[in-house]
């Protein structure tokens, strides 16, 4: 192996913090064997992408994260002109704090969750709706629609902050209980009184007060210590984001019910502040870039979840399917048809014509789908 092979893998390996990956992750074993036209790193890179995670990039069986993937196809599409630093386990901050340094500028990139970016984006907030998204196939069709890309993304971007790269489909919000409080929640009346987990989200928090719950903003960073207390009982994330949640999060999660209410997104985001100084060409490649790494995730996505669940599993923490039944119950009680969302709908979108048009848009495949 030539020394600029070397030093490429040297930098991978040391700058994610994830010597474990030397043998085991399948695009160091490829980069053994790829030509060096497709894996040196030109030493005077032009421009210098920060890309800021909570994820650890050796977790990459259980985290969908895509970290040396989108490094490696953004450094072979862009012929080394751009250089992309993983900054991974939340070293940049987590949560609102990641998004809002995206936002400002201070650093170029992030995955962030769309809770955590409707305070910039408010626009975001009406995917955590519940029951109208929050299927595999039907999100997909969404964020992959013109609908989509026309009357939210745009909106997103009008603001001057930021532009979405791609979105990451983790799979959709559960019903969970804690270790501590250790009940499985079945239907809404389950959760009432419950001090339930919520991020920042005002859709979210209307959600889970028509289902009688007591929801409670907590930061991220916080949820795992105050669950081992007995601070809060119950919380929303993915299979996928529980699995994880930091500061050793899914040993303190107790039972898992997949109800299916909202998608758990999470969005690859770069400040348009980077963005703009990057010359046309370039701003296509960021964007071809990000197109081949969202195919890629989709390809990898139901593995990860599989091994999610294989680990809970292990772990003693059940995980429960909802009836037929019981998921109408849900709908009934908080899903898109309750009149408490019609004010909140005009407040996002700004009329009442708009979220039917988004309906409609989780009807039609794009040509995506998650593959096994």
């Amino acid at each position: 192996m030539d020394k600029t092979r070397r030093l490429w893998i040297s930098r991978l390996i040391k700058g994610s913090g994830c010597a474990a990956l030397c043998t085991n992750h399948p695009l160091l074993t490829a980069i053994e064997s790829s030509s060096e036209a497709d894996i040196a790193i030109r030493s005077s890179a032009e421009y210098i992408m920060t890309y800021a995670s909570p994820y650890a990039t050796d977790a990459y069986k259980y985290c969908p994260h895509m970290h040396l993937e989108f490094k490696k196809n953004i450094e072979e599409m862009s012929s080394g002109r751009i250089y992309v630093d993983i900054k991974d386990k939340g070293i940049l901050g987590t949560g609102h704090e990641l998004m809002a340094k995206v936002a400002r500028g201070a650093i170029s990139a992030g995955l962030v969750s769309v809770s955590n970016l409707t305070p910039a984006a408010p626009e975001l907030d009406i995917l955590n709706i519940p029951f109208w998204s929050a299927k595999d196939q039907a999100y997909l069709n969404l964020i992959t629609s013109n609908t989509w890309k026309e009357l939210i993304i745009n909106r997103v971007k009008s603001q001057g902050k930021l532009d979405v790269l791609f979105h990451y489909l983790p799979g959709s919000r559960t019903a969970s209980s804690t270790m501590k409080y250790g009940k499985i929640i079945r239907r809404p009346d389950e959760v009432k009184g419950t001090i339930f987990r919520i991020p920042n989200s005002k859709a979210l928090k209307t959600f889970y007060e028509l289902a009688g719950a007591s929801p409670v903003d907590v930061d991220w960073v916080s949820v795992a210590a105050m669950a081992k207390h007995g601070r809060i009982q119950a919380l929303d994330p993915s299979v996928i984001g529980l699995h994880n949640g930091p500061r050793g999060l899914r040993h303190q999660v107790g039972n898992i019910s997949q109800i299916q209410s909202v998608y758990d997104g999470w969005i690859a985001v770069v400040s348009q502040q980077w963005f703009n100084r990057l010359p046309l060409e370039l701003k296509l490649v960021l964007k071809d870039a990000s197109e081949k790494t969202f195919r890629e995730h989709l390809s990898s996505i139901s593995q990860i979840r599989a091994n999610c669940t294989n680990s809970f599993e292990d772990l003693g923490a059940s995980i429960y399917i909802p009836t037929h039944e019981e998921r109408e119950e849900w709908i009934r009680r908080c899903g898109p048809n309750n009149e408490t969302w019609t004010a909140i709908k005009r407040n996002i979108l700004g009329d009442d014509k708009t979220f039917q048009k988004l309906i409609d848009a989780t009807k039609t495949n794009n040509g995506y789908s998650i593959t096994s």
